[in-house]
C-alpha cells in the first residue's frame, strides 16, 4: 500500500463540515495532513509559522476573510502555499487574490481539483527556494573570487617589495665583515622577509583556487 505524503495545513474555514471535506479530500488525494481549523483574525495568526506547508481559505467568514488571510501572510514574510475553496467565489476576486500571491483558487463542488492544485503549489515553493539557495551559494562564490583576486594581487605586490628588501640584505651582507655587528640584525630582516615570502606564496595558492572554482555547485 502506497504511503501518504505528511503535511501540516491551516484549513481557515467557518464551517467544521466544510473543513472535514476538504480534510478528506487531501487524504483521498494521498497526503496526511496534520490539520487545525480556524474562523478568525486572531487564532490565524497564532497559528501562521514557518513550519505549516499548505494554508487553505474560505473567500468569505462572519469574522474573517480570505482576502484578510492572504494578506497577513504576506505582511508576516512566510512562503506557504496559500488556496482558496470556497463555495461561491468571484472571478474579479479570484484574479484579484492570485495576483496577490494566492496560488489557485476551486470551488467546493469541484474539490477533487484539491490534490493536483496543492502538487503544483509546493512544488512551486519549493522550486523558489532552491532557486534562493542557489542564488546565494552563487554570489557567495562570486564574493570568494573577488577576495581571491584582491589577495593575488596583494600578494604579487608583497612579493615585491619583499625581493627587494631581501636583496638588499644580501648585498649588504656580502660586503660585511664575518665579525660585523649588522651582520646578526640584517640575519633577522633576511630570514623575516624569507618567512614573510612564504606568507605570501600561501596567498597566492589561494587565489588561484578562488578562481578556479568561480561558480556555485549545485546541491
Amino acid at each position: 500500500m502506497e504511503m501518504s505524503y505528511p503535511i501540516k495545513v491551516l484549513i481557515v474555514e467557518d464551517n467544521s463540515a466544510d473543513a472535514e471535506l476538504v480534510a478528506g479530500e487531501l487524504y483521498r488525494a494521498g497526503f496526511n495532513p496534520n490539520w487545525i481549523r480556524v474562523d478568525a483574525e486572531a487564532d490565524f495568526l497564532n497559528h501562521l509559522s514557518p513550519d505549516l506547508d499548505l494554508i487553505l481559505s474560505d473567500c468569505a467568514m462572519p469574522q474573517f476573510s480570505g482576502q484578510r488571510a492572504l494578506e497577513l501572510l504576506k505582511q508576516s514574510g512566510l512562503e506557504i502555499p496559500f488556496i482558496l475553496v470556497s463555495g461561491t467565489i468571484g472571478e474579479e476576486t479570484a484574479v484579484k487574490m492570485m495576483l496577490q500571491g494566492a496560488a489557485d483558487y476551486l470551488l467546493k463542488d469541484r474539490i477533487t481539483r484539491l490534490g493536483p492544485s496543492v502538487r503544483r503549489a509546493m512544488q512551486t515553493v519549493e522550486e523558489r527556494a532552491r532557486n534562493r539557495r542557489l542564488e546565494t551559494q552563487l554570489i557567495e562564490a562570486q564574493k570568494m573570487e573577488v577576495i581571491g583576486q584582491l589577495a593575488g594581487g596583494v600578494a604579487h605586490d608583497f612579493n615585491n617589495i619583499l625581493a627587494v628588501i631581501m636583496g638588499y640584505s644580501e648585498l649588504v651582507l656580502s660586503d660585511l665583515q664575518p665579525d660585523s655587528k649588522l651582520r646578526e640584525p640584517l640575519e633577522e630582516i633576511r630570514h623575516a622577509s624569507e618567512r614573510a615570502a612564504g606568507l605570501t606564496r600561501q596567498l597566492l595558492v589561494f587565489s588561484r583556487k578562488q578562481t578556479v572554482q568561480p561558480a556555485a555547485r549545485p546541491e
